[in-house]
C-alpha cells in the first residue's frame, strides 16, 4: 500500500517527461499566468521551458518600493534546487502536469521502473528525480 502511494506521488511528479505525455514545452495549453502573489508551496510552475515545482517561498517587504519574493523551485527533470528573487507582480506560467497512478516494478542501474497498472506501460525514471526517497523507503 505505502509503495503503492509512494509511486504515485514519485511517478505524477514525473510522468509528464515521458513521450507521449501531454506535456507541451511551448507553453501551458490554458496559457495561465499567476502573479507572485499568487504562489503557494507545492505549486507547479515553467520557468525557461521546464516544469519547477514550488518548495518555498518568503515575501520581503521594503520600507520604500516594492516587495520582493524570494522562491524555492525544485526542477521536475533534473532534480536540481534553485532560489531566486523577483519582484512584485512578475508573471509565471503555470505548468501542466499529467498525473497517473504507478506501481514500483524494479530498479536497474541508475533507473527505477514503474508500471502503469491500466495500461501495463512502464516508465523509467532516472535516480536523480527519484532522489534517496525511494531507496530508504524500499529498503528499510
Amino acid at each position: 500500500m505505502f509503495r503503492a502511494l509512494l509511486s504515485l506521488f514519485l511517478v505524477a511528479s514525473v510522468s509528464a517527461f515521458v513521450p507521449g505525455s501531454r506535456f507541451d514545452r511551448g507553453g501551458t495549453a490554458l496559457g495561465v499566468a499567476i502573479d507572485t502573489s499568487d504562489i503557494k508551496n507545492g505549486m507547479t510552475i515553467e520557468l525557461d521551458g521546464e516544469p519547477y515545482k514550488v518548495l518555498g517561498f518568503s515575501i520581503m517587504k521594503q520600507a520604500r518600493g516594492a516587495a520582493k519574493t524570494t522562491i524555492k523551485f525544485k526542477n521536475l527533470i533534473k532534480g536540481n534546487t534553485i532560489e531566486n528573487t523577483y519582484r512584485s507582480g512578475e508573471k509565471f506560467e503555470t505548468a501542466l502536469i499529467e498525473k497517473n497512478a504507478h506501481q514500483y516494478t524494479y530498479e536497474d542501474g541508475n533507473a527505477f521502473f514503474f508500471m502503469n497498472s491500466a495500461t501495463f506501460d512502464e516508465v523509467a525514471v532516472d535516480s536523480k528525480v527519484v532522489g534517496d526517497v525511494v531507496v530508504s523507503i524500499l529498503f528499510s
